[in-house]
């Protein structure tokens, strides 16, 4: 069953692979050991499995049917997947996951958008404070299918005391180019009525974002939507 299970998964791959008419290989001169093909459909699997890069690449050993259906000439170390991943290119990955989109026979796309910071050192917090540094964060936003549990796309930047709202135009724009939406859903810290136009009148979409001040009263408050 797993052996079955884990060829549909590259399959599927391959499939998204060739709607999205990838190459094989990224440059001529390449040395044509693996194929871009196999890179991510390893990396895929990598990732379904939730397996380190050396425990995956140990495990490949095992996996002969996999092997055999990717037509490995040899088990790639598992610094080579590393290389990989820091090299591969947004805009790839952006062709892969619209391609995706596209073959899972979705018409409309019912969007949701929502934000998380991190931190990006391994700093503590005692540390932080008693030090007075300044504290890095990465702000993640992304945008996906709630009906089919697709992320679409995501934005990264380095900026978390600037408000969310900044991504949202590039987030649902960027979407509206793979399909049509249907409807955008967001929390209160997206409300904005350059937002709702921006929906309903220019993407023709319905916009559902709840009134950052609920309490204030109709009367108050400005704009169209």
């Amino acid at each position: 069953m797993k052996e079955s299970r884990y060829v549909r998964l590259a399959d599927t791959m391959h499939r998204v692979l060739r709607n999205s008419r990838i190459p094989l290989f990224l440059h001529r001169k390449s040395n044509h050991v693996f194929t871009i093909w196999q890179h991510l459909v390893l990396l895929t699997i990598r990732q379904y499995e939730g397996k380190s890069y050396r425990m995956f690449v140990e495990w490949l050993v095992e996996a002969y049917y996999l092997r055999s259906y990717l037509q490995l000439s040899r088990i790639p170390h598992f610094t080579t997947l590393q290389k990989f991943t820091d090299r591969i290119k947004n805009s790839l990955l952006e062709k892969i996951i619209s391609s995706f989109i596209v073959i899972s026979g979705t018409k409309h796309i019912f969007v949701g958008i929502d934000s998380s910071g991190f931190k990006i050192t391994h700093a503590s917090q005692y540390y932080t404070e008693r030090t007075a540094t300044r504290r890095k964060y990465a702000k993640l936003s992304i945008g996906a299918d709630v009906l089919q549990q697709i992320i679409c796309t995501i934005k990264i930047r380095r900026a978390p005391a600037r408000h969310d709202n900044m991504d949202f135009t590039p987030i649902v724009t960027r979407i509206a180019e793979i399909l049509p939406l249907s409807v955008v859903t967001a929390d209160k810290g997206y409300d904005s009525e350059d937002n709702h136009l921006l929906v309903r009148e220019d993407l023709h979409a319905f916009s559902i974002i709840p009134a950052q001040y609920e309490h204030v009263p109709v009367w108050r408050t400005h704009g169209k939507y």
